[in-house]
């Protein structure tokens, strides 16, 4: 007879939580872990999602505006639901990621997890990336126009990086610095730069920084959720501005499209969406000083997040770029995006269809015979 494993031989148990940051490479990340790609030399691993946890997110946030008990007990369902997948695993390792948890405030977060998941494992381990600042405010501009929000739909890009600046929404150091004081050496920012990142890949960076730098193996990855071309953004951004609907259906949608687009052969016109000069030197005095600090604080004073900032100065295009689609196609071209944008957006009024629901479950069902042959 075998004698039981004492507690101290036991394999440690490892919770780690991916918090995005968003336009980071995330969809990547969780595309492997979704599609059985990642592989652990010695140890085990789980990934409870089908793809991406970020529900997680606005559980976190009902969770904190629950003003009552009984509300309170509603909103912890889910969040208890989770936490017993992970109670129960018996993997080495279990991985949640989602970015949406951008959005919540680190003091909630810290909450939730305290509440729900500290017995679930050994050890809980939190990792970030950022990207930088003019880079996260141009890839911010076509993900926000893709997915037909007001403020992108409705402004110039550099209307939209005044409205950023004047909102200090991507002032780094406040809100990095609030996750390290709450989880303190259990967290992990990393650079999203490629050549600062291991083997120049995000998903490779991920599992070697999540899982202690243990020998893996990834099979099969591409990156996900690439941007569009500028025409291609137009397109879609005729249809959204036809779609007067919820924003969930608007979010469904533009990914949707974007996925199909990537189904098909690369369009002879391919304009990439940039920076001119003058914005990228505006968007280099506005946001110096909190490079350097993210430089110092989190890279070791290497000049990551400052010489990034300097770059796109340097690789900026000298005039601004139009993002009205008249500039990009013909007056009978823009009639029959109109046209279509019309009998879609017609469509999208049945209301026995539960539209945002179908969008995403399609997402996973294209997504199933990827992960099923990786399993083979």
């Amino acid at each position: 007879m075998t004698d039981p494993i004492s507690p101290q031989d036991r394999p440690k148990k490892t919770l780690v939580f991916h918090i995005g940051d968003r336009k980071t490479g995330s969809t990547s990340i969780q595309l492997a872990f979704a599609q059985g790609q990642v592989s652990l030399k010695g140890h085990s691993l789980f990934y409870p999602s089908k793809l991406a946890a970020n529900a997680l997110g606005t559980q976190c946030t009902t969770y904190g505006d629950a003003n009552t008990p009984q509300m309170r007990r509603q909103a912890a369902k889910p969040l208890q639901k989770l936490a017993d997948q992970v109670r129960r695993s018996e993997a080495d390792f279990i991985v949640i990621s989602a970015e949406a948890i951008e959005g919540v405030k680190v003091e909630l977060f810290h909450d939730v997890v305290q509440t729900f998941f500290a017995d679930t494992a050994d050890d809980i381990r939190v990792i970030g990336y950022v990207r930088p600042h003019a880079a996260r405010l141009l890839s911010t501009f076509a993900e926000r126009t893709k997915v037909g929000l007001p403020r992108a739909l409705e402004n110039s890009l550099d209307e939209f990086c005044t409205l950023k600046k004047d909102e200090g929404e991507f002032i780094y150091l406040p809100r990095f610095s609030a996750w390290r004081q709450m989880f303190g050496e259990n967290f992990l920012l990393r650079p999203m730069i490629r050549n600062a990142l291991y083997r120049k890949s995000v998903v490779d960076d991920f599992v070697h920084h999540a899982f202690g730098g243990i020998e893996f193996e990834i099979s099969g990855t591409e990156a996900a959720n690439e941007s569009l071309c500028l025409e291609d953004l137009m397109r879609l951004k005729v249809l959204q501005k036809k779609i007067r609907r919820a924003r969930d259906l608007r979010l469904k949608l533009g990914w949707e499209f974007a996925r199909q687009l990537g189904t098909l052969p690369p369009s002879p016109t391919r304009t990439k969406l940039q920076l001119h000069r003058s914005l990228a030197e505006d968007l280099r005095a506005t946001y110096q000083e909190d490079a350097r600090a993210m430089d110092r604080a989190f890279f070791d004073g290497k000049p990551l997040m400052e010489t990034e900032l300097q770059r796109a100065v340097e690789t900026a295009v000298d005039q601004p770029q139009s993002t009205e689609p008249e500039d990009y196609f013909t007056a009978s071209e823009l009639r029959s995006l109109e046209v279509m944008s019309k009998i879609i957006s017609g469509l999208l009024e049945n209301k026995e269809v539960n539209w945002p629901a179908f969008l995403h479950q399609k997402r996973i069902r294209d997504a199933a015979p990827i992960r099923e042959t990786s399993d083979s």
